[in-house]
């Protein structure tokens, strides 16, 4: 952790590609440790070559500081994070960000003015069981753990209840979000300021204990799913590094990868629901032979009363018109869901913007392998309607295919 009187040494990493780093061998063992890119030395001893970055962000090591910054635009990647499903349309001034800001404040200052907006009527209250020992009764009397706590013993009674309460999992996973950039060394005095009053507004709310909870959309926490997908990746993007053995404090990284994946995934699931499709994520009972061994997880399965219609895998990787087919690997992945699904054809769905659809066809098998570019940047509505345009596409597509 660099010292208050020292100037960090600001080095920026390209997120993709190579970067030449002067470092220590310490410093360059530091980094290999965190399993984010590789590291590998060049004839000089002091310069080190980082190459296989998967996260992008802020990492302290010493007197050094490593910046990625992602390609993709800071509202659009500040958006796609915030994104549920249920927000039908934001404000464009909430994701107008500098373009010189770095990740970590830009994410924790959407994620201020989230938790501001979801809170402005006062926390989100729900029924969380109790358990308690007590002499007066209230709700239900648990017979079972009184015969087993003090059996014969009327006095005191072991007691369950439903108590309407603000200490519920949303407040609990926000409270932690803003608990883990309070530790962030790397945040501005103006966002900071304003986590000191905003970790004050959950004082009486519980810490988190363990890894956050899937939390169920509903209804009634609709207006926090901003706030919660937000504390998401910033809990991520912290206890990620954490559990690597760095302090929260040096280090944010994100992996803006997964970000693109479910964003894509919970607009097509949003937008193509109303005509009668299911779209399931991360589907992780596929298997490519028969006796079951060799796994497979597709990004996005759509499928129609129980039948698959399309397949489609996110790369987050830059491809346009200077860099010729996709690689050869995405190709054979999507070749090999197509076969499991039975389907004619399968999708491959990268972050670009200046190539229409290219397909190949494998004649062998009948299957054809549609490469896309999705361009993200833009206003919040326009990049939403762009995937809804996609998804939309994707099953007339497969469904002409067939």
């Amino acid at each position: 952790m660099t010292s208050s009187a020292t100037v960090p040494r600001v080095v920026d990493i390209a997120e993709k590609g190579e970067s030449l780093v002067s470092l220590t061998a310490s410093q360059a063992a530091q980094l290999q440790e965190l399993k984010w890119c590789r590291v590998s030395p060049t004839l000089d001893s002091s310069i080190w070559r980082v190459t296989d970055v998967t996260r992008v962000g802020v990492v302290a090591l010493d007197d050094v500081r490593l910046i990625v910054r992602p390609k993709t635009p800071l509202r659009s990647l500040i958006y796609m994070a915030s994104y549920s499903g249920l927000q039908a349309d934001m404000s464009d001034s909430s994701f107008s960000y500098e373009a010189d800001h770095e990740l970590p404040s830009a994410l924790a200052a959407a994620f201020v003015r989230a938790v501001s907006t979801a809170t402005n009527r006062g926390l989100l209250k729900g029924y969380v069981p109790i358990e308690e020992t007590g002499t007066v009764i209230r709700g239900r009397w648990d017979i079972a753990r009184q015969l087993k706590t003090r059996p014969g013993i009327p006095v005191p009674v072991e007691l369950t209840y439903d108590d309407y309460t603000e200490d519920v999992a949303e407040n609990r996973v926000l409270k932690a979000a803003t608990r883990a950039l309070v530790r962030l060394e790397q945040l501005p005095p103006t966002v900071v300021n304003e986590l000191g009053p905003l970790l004050g507004l959950f004082s009486d709310v519980s810490d988190l204990r363990g890894r956050a909870p899937v939390i169920a959309e509903s209804r009634l926490n609709a207006h926090y799913q901003p706030a919660l997908r937000l504390a998401r990746w910033i809990l991520e993007a912290t206890s990620w590094a954490h559990r690597e053995g760095k302090n929260t404090g040096s280090t944010f990284l994100l992996n803006v990868a997964r970000v693109f994946e479910d964003f894509v995934g919970h607009v097509f699931q949003a937008t193509l629901r109303s005509d009668g499709f299911e779209v399931d994520l991360q589907v992780s009972d596929w298997r490519l032979d028969i006796d079951g061994k060799i796994r497979m997880r597709p990004d996005i399965v759509i499928s129609r009363s129980g039948h698959v219609i399309a397949v489609a895998d996110t790369k987050y990787k830059v491809w346009g018109e200077s860099d010729g087919s996709p690689p050869n690997a995405d190709v054979y992945q999507g070749l090999a869901y197509a076969v499991t699904a039975g389907v004619p054809e399968v999708h491959l769905l990268y972050v670009s913007g200046d190539v229409l659809p290219r397909r190949y066809e494998i004649a062998t098998t009948g299957t054809t392998v549609v490469a896309h570019a999705l361009d993200v940047s833009g206003r919040p509505q326009e990049l939403v309607e762009r995937v809804r345009q996609l998804g939309a596409a994707l099953v007339t597509a497969s469904h002409s295919a067939r």
